[in-house]
């Protein structure tokens, strides 16, 4: 197995040049660099984790928890942008990304997990909201890893949208329309902050128009687009006057445009339909989705660049709120009546 000294020889470079290179340290010449990566590849070189952790006290592995084995993370594209995010950070400087989804309880972490964080084998952890991140940050602590939340949390550091903000901007944009009958798909807000939020958001701008979020038709849904046709089959079925429908994620407002269109009416002629997350599918979409921005892939480098800041001062510790953006199109308009 070829070694670092013999990277160093054929490239006629030092064993230090080559580490520095290997670890995408700033400085060198491309043609140094050049020099070596042509021996690497001929000698087919591979870094030695392990040597390097005893060596530097760094694995240069982070990882990035995701809810539930079974979870489709790969399915969800507010996700994947938060990954290319992620990854657009850490793999310029030189961390590798390892995905994990524990088992995860507000009670703690799987043994397995529990282990994982406690080997020594990670530089630190990265978790998305939707996992119980109370949990993993608490793992971390006591596995004396810094971790960085995407979400909600204030025990370590963390990055989100404003999702008040967000919902509130979606329900004065249907009261500025004219819409009075508005029905919401809500997943249920218990232990989930960031609908919790939304619905104070919703509250809120409601307010400034002198409504009640009760004055509103709430059906449920679980952030998928299946759910979202069958809350606004509870919806309109109950509430037939219904012009407005704010769901409070893009793939519930997916399901419930292609439900109304399947009962024979329109979006937005006959019903304005909004949704939260900007996913790219929305802009291609028929009609095109009006929708609330919430950066995901700004929020997984935000992520990464808070833990890199983490690793490099344990005690550094950021909260960071990113604005949402309002993006209106096709999906709204105002009530014929």
């Amino acid at each position: 197995m070829p070694t670092l000294q013999d990277v160093a020889e054929l490239a006629g470079v030092s064993k230090a040049t080559v580490s520095k290179v290997l670890s995408n340290t700033p400085y060198f010449t491309e043609e140094t660099r050049k020099k070596v990566m042509v021996a690497v590849e001929k000698l087919d070189y591979h870094v030695n984790f392990a040597a390097r952790a005893l060596s530097s006290g760094k694995t240069k592995i982070i990882a990035v928890t995701f809810p539930y084995v079974f979870d489709p993370i790969f399915k969800d594209p507010h996700v994947m942008t938060i990954l290319e995010g992620i990854e657009s950070v850490l793999s310029p400087a030189a961390f590798n990304i390892l995905l994990t989804t524990p088992q995860l309880t507000e009670h703690g972490c799987d043994i397995a997990y529990s282990q994982l964080l406690r080997s020594g084998y990670l530089d630190g952890v990265i978790a998305i909201d939707n996992v119980p991140i109370a949990s993993v940050a608490a793992e971390a602590k006591l596995a004396g890893l810094p971790s960085v939340v995407i979400g909600y949390h204030t025990a370590s550091s963390s990055v989100r949208c404003d999702d008040y903000l967000g919902a509130m901007q979606l329900v004065e944009h249907l009261l500025d329309l004219s819409h009075k009958q508005i029905g919401i798909i809500t997943p249920p807000e218990e232990d989930n902050l960031a609908i919790a939020e939304r619905l104070r958001g919703i509250e809120a701008g409601a307010q400034k128009h002198h409504r009640k979020l009760s004055d509103f038709q709430i059906a449920l849904g679980d952030f998928s687009i299946q759910s979202g046709a069958q809350a606004a089959d509870d919806l309109l079925s109950q509430h037939p006057n219904i012009t407005g429908i704010i769901a409070l994620n893009d793939r519930m407002a997916i399901g419930a445009i292609q439900y109304i269109h399947n009962q024979g009416r329109n979006v937005p002629n006959d019903i304005s339909v909004v949704g939260f997350d900007n996913l790219p599918i929305t802009e291609v979409f028929h009609p095109p989705i009006t929708t609330i921005d919430q950066h995901g892939q700004q929020l997984g480098s935000t992520a990464a660049e808070l833990l890199i800041a983490h690793i490099d001062d344990p005690l550094n510790s950021s909260h960071v709120v990113l604005p949402p953006t309002f993006i209106e199109r096709a999906s709204t308009k105002k009530p014929r009546n």
